[in-house]
């Protein structure tokens, strides 16, 4: 093999421990409180007037 495909397979190898490290954390446990109180916040509501100035 030359240097450029052993780069090429390092890179693709490197990518998927990446991806599987990147799933991991974002189904952890840990993490879940979190998202959920992300996914909420269009919800809340923040008292500010919806259109119109301010007096």
């Amino acid at each position: 093999m030359d240097l450029q495909n052993d780069v090429r397979i390092i890179v693709t190898v490197l990518g998927f421990i990446l991806f599987v490290g990147i799933c991991f954390w974002a189904y952890s446990k840990s993490s879940k409180q979190r998202f959920d109180e992300a996914a909420q916040q269009p919800f809340l509501d923040d008292d500010l007037p919806s259109s119109g100035k301010q007096s």
